[in-house]
């Protein structure tokens, strides 16, 4: 069962801070150091600076935080409350809206989700590095600053419907993001509607959608003071819970798109002939025409889990799974997981190729 509890949210207060909107800003791991130093140089209240605080580090993001909240531009919420977030967006040439319900999410190992018994279930691995430095953040900046995304069936509808009724007024915030984004909060703080939402989480699972890293490090966070409060632990403190973003699987702005990944290191020699054993490759032609590549992929056979490569060789590259792939694979994993495009690239390519775990 998932445990999804309103909080008291800490959110800016326009009369000092100006347009809200202008304060939006991406998950650190989605924005080039570039793009974050020209968010953190456009307002003072950026909120760049403590998501993705630059040079200063942890300590930079959490004197930040101190210093908004002492001058009035953050404040927050007297009462715990839901937050329902709507975003208004541009994709493949049209308009598309989608709708988030904010919620602190009760924490459990992911062992226990792979195992089928914990309620939010992961669907990727994480890397050492990206843990250590929002595990750091987190204990020192103490507040959870980017919203986890997860995915919760709503078969009946309830969900939505309590949703719908919350967010039916008018919104406590908008504005339009640094990226062009429309943007809309509403705060659900009614006895009878945060009943009505808890009583319909509390019958979903969630599902994982971004923010692995992020949730395993408010576990190890959590842990970490779990181990050192010792008997006087009691499970409910605010280190038990994340920020989590919850969007219905059936909301017509939900998009699932490719997964891409970028090599930074140099291939191993003798990468391509290696993926010429374990794949069936298809030359596409001279590089550089990522729309062609796109379209070859999407006219590709699902069940052979197309791949696209780019920068390996002068030509694209497109693979395609075979009996020779699917013997490489893990026998641990799961028929249907062991068939998808993401497993493959990652099991019998990624990490067995090129080293990357």
């Amino acid at each position: 069962m998932v445990d999804a509890l309103p909080f008291r949210g800490l959110r800016f207060d326009a009369a000092v801070c100006g347009d809200w909107g202008a304060l939006l800003g991406p998950p650190y791991d989605v924005v080039s150091p570039e793009r974050a130093a020209t968010l953190r140089a456009a307002s003072r209240f950026q909120i760049t600076h403590v998501e993705t605080p630059g040079a200063g580090g942890a300590e930079s993001a959490a004197e930040t935080l101190r210093g908004w909240r002492e001058a009035g531009a953050l404040k927050r919420d007297p009462e715990p409350s839901y937050y329902v977030a709507r975003h208004r967006f541009r994709q493949g040439g049209a308009t598309r809206e989608r709708t988030a319900l904010f919620a602190a999410v009760r924490l459990a190992p992911w062992p226990e989700a792979h195992a089928g018994g914990g309620a939010t279930k992961p669907h990727e691995w994480t890397m050492a590095g990206p843990r250590e430095e929002r595990t750091t953040l987190r204990a020192t900046v103490r507040a959870d600053v980017s919203p986890l995304m997860a995915v919760a069936p709503d078969p009946s509808g309830a969900l939505g419907a309590a949703i719908e009724v919350a967010a039916a007024g008018r919104p406590s915030a908008e504005g339009v993001d640094p990226a062009g984004d429309e943007h809309a909060l509403f705060v659900v703080e009614g006895e009878r509607e945060v009943n009505t939402i808890r009583a319909a989480l509390a019958r979903e699972t969630l599902y994982m959608a971004d923010g692995h890293h992020r949730y395993e490090s408010a576990l190890g966070h959590c842990e970490g003071r779990k181990r050192r409060a010792g008997i006087t632990w009691s499970g409910e403190e605010p280190e038990n819970f994340v920020l989590m973003g919850i969007v219905r699987a059936e909301d017509p702005g939900l998009i699932v798109g490719a997964t891409h990944r970028l090599l930074h290191a140099s291939p191993p020699a003798d990468a391509l002939a290696r993926l010429q054993a374990a794949f069936e490759v298809e030359t596409l032609g001279p590089g550089g025409d990522a729309g062609a590549l796109m379209a070859r992929l999407a006219a590709a056979p699902p069940e052979r889990a197309p791949i696209g490569v780019h920068g390996l060789t002068d030509d694209d590259l497109l693979l395609l799974a075979d009996d020779r792939t699917r013997a490489a694979l893990p026998p641990e994993l799961p028929g249907a997981w062991a068939g998808l495009g993401p497993a493959v690239l990652q099991h019998a390519a990624l990490e067995p190729i090129f080293g990357i775990d």
